[in-house]
C-alpha cells in the first residue's frame, strides 16, 4: 500500500494551473462534431456514466473502482466507467450526452475558458467536481539513444495515441528538441511491439502521481530494452518559459528495469480533473461525491490511485484557476472543508 504521510505536502505545493497556448488538429475538432445533436442521449437520468481513457490504462482501470464503489452505495445513481480516446472525445461525449462525467487536462481546460477552438462553439457548459489525478510524461525508446538531444531526423514518434490535448501538449515540448520527425499513433499497450518490430522509435510513458507505473510499462520493460529519454538543459530551461507545457522532476529511484534511467527525469506534468455538464442534477452530483468520500477506504482498495482521495485536500488541489465548480461540488467541499474563496462557483 501506498505511503500517504508526505504525499499532500508536496502535492499542495505544485502550481495548481498553467495556462495553455492556442491551436489545434483537425482530428480533435473531429471528436467534437455536432456537440450539440443530440444532448441528453446515452444514459438517462440518474444512470451515470464516466469517461477517462483507454482499456489499458491505470487511469481507466481505477475510474472503474470509483464507478464500482459509488454504484454500491449511492442512494439515488448508477455508475458506470468506460474506455475512451482521451480528452477530446471526453468533452464530445459530454456534449452528445453519451457520457456524464469527464476526464479533461489542464490545455483544454484553458481552450474552454478562453473559447478557443475546437471549443469556440460549444453549446453547454462543463464545470469541474474533483481532481483526478498528475500525470508526468516521459519519452522512452529502445535505441541507443539516452537524450532527446540523440533522437535522428525521421524518427518515427507516438506522443500518446490519436489527437488530444496531451498529445498536443506533448508534441509542442518534443518541438524544443527534435527537428524533424514523423509523427504516429500507436497504442500505449503496443508500443512495446511496435519498437520490436522497428515501426515505432519513441514511444511516451507515464508515472502516475508521481508514484505508480502502469501495468502495460512493467510489460514493455520486459520486451524491449526502455531507455527513458532525457531533457538536455537548455530544453528544460526552454520548456520552463512555456505557460502551457507544465515540467517538473520525477524521481526514478522508485523504480527498476529500465535499460537506461537518470535520477531524476524531468516529466511535462499534466494535471488531470472530472467535469460535468453545468445541467447535471444537483443532487445526483452530491450524491456522486458524497459516497465517493464516505467509502473512500473501500474505494482504495480497488486501485493503488484512490488512495489518495483519503486527504480530503486531495480532491480539490489541482483544480483548474477560474473554470467553475458545479454548484454541488461548491457545497460538498465547502461542507469538507477544503473550500477556497479563490475558487468560482458556477451557476445553478
Amino acid at each position: 500500500m501506498v505511503d500517504d504521510s508526505n504525499r499532500m505536502q508536496e502535492f499542495t505545493n505544485r502550481r495548481t494551473f498553467l495556462a495553455a497556448g492556442v491551436g489545434t488538429t483537425a482530428a480533435m475538432a473531429g471528436c467534437l462534431n455536432s456537440l450539440d445533436k443530440s444532448l441528453g442521449e446515452g444514459s438517462d437520468g440518474s444512470n451515470l456514466t464516466i469517461v477517462t481513457a483507454a482499456s489499458e490504462t491505470g487511469t481507466y482501470a481505477a475510474s472503474q473502482g470509483i464507478a464500482a464503489t459509488v454504484d454500491k452505495h449511492a442512494e439515488q445513481i448508477t455508475v458506470e466507467a468506460q474506455p475512451s480516446e482521451g480528452t477530446e472525445d471526453n468533452i464530445g461525449r459530454l456534449g452528445r450526452g453519451e457520457a456524464d462525467i469527464g476526464m479533461i487536462q489542464h490545455r483544454s481546460a484553458q481552450k474552454i475558458l478562453n473559447g478557443q477552438e475546437p471549443y469556440g462553439d460549444l453549446s453547454y457548459t462543463p464545470q469541474q467536481i474533483f481532481h483526478y489525478n498528475d500525470l508526468p510524461w516521459l519519452f522512452v525508446t529502445n535505441n541507443d539513444w539516452t537524450s532527446l538531444a540523440d533522437v535522428e531526423s525521421g524518427a518515427r514518434i507516438s506522443p500518446t495515441p490519436g489527437a488530444s490535448g496531451t498529445r498536443e501538449t506533448l508534441s509542442e515540448a518534443l518541438d524544443t528538441v527534435v527537428d524533424d520527425y514523423e509523427q504516429i499513433s500507436v497504442s500505449y499497450g503496443e508500443q512495446a511491439g511496435a519498437m520490436q518490430e522497428g515501426q515505432l522509435d519513441v514511444g511516451a510513458i507515464t508515472i502516475s502521481n508521481f508514484d505508480f507505473e502502469a501495468s502495460w510499462i512493467q510489460e514493455m520493460k520486459q520486451t524491449v530494452d526502455t531507455r527513458v529519454l532525457e531533457w538536455p538543459d537548455s530544453a528544460v530551461s526552454e520548456l520552463e518559459s512555456k505557460e502551457g507545457v507544465p515540467v517538473e522532476p520525477v524521481d526514478m529511484t522508485k523504480f527498476d528495469g529500465y535499460a537506461h534511467a537518470p535520477e531524476e527525469a524531468m516529466g511535462i506534468n499534466i494535471p488531470y480533473n472530472f467535469v460535468v455538464r453545468s445541467d447535471l442534477e444537483y443532487d445526483h452530483v452530491y450524491d456522486f461525491l458524497e459516497t465517493m468520500h464516505e467509502h473512500r477506504e473501500e474505494m482504495k482498495e480497488d486501485h493503488p490511485y484512490l488512495s489518495y482521495y483519503m486527504d480530503d485536500e486531495w480532491w480539490t488541489t489541482r483544480m483548474y484557476d477560474e473554470f467553475p465548480f458545479h454548484p454541488a461540488a461548491a457545497d460538498f467541499y465547502e461542507e469538507i472543508g477544503v473550500w477556497s474563496d479563490e475558487y468560482v462557483r458556477g451557476d445553478e
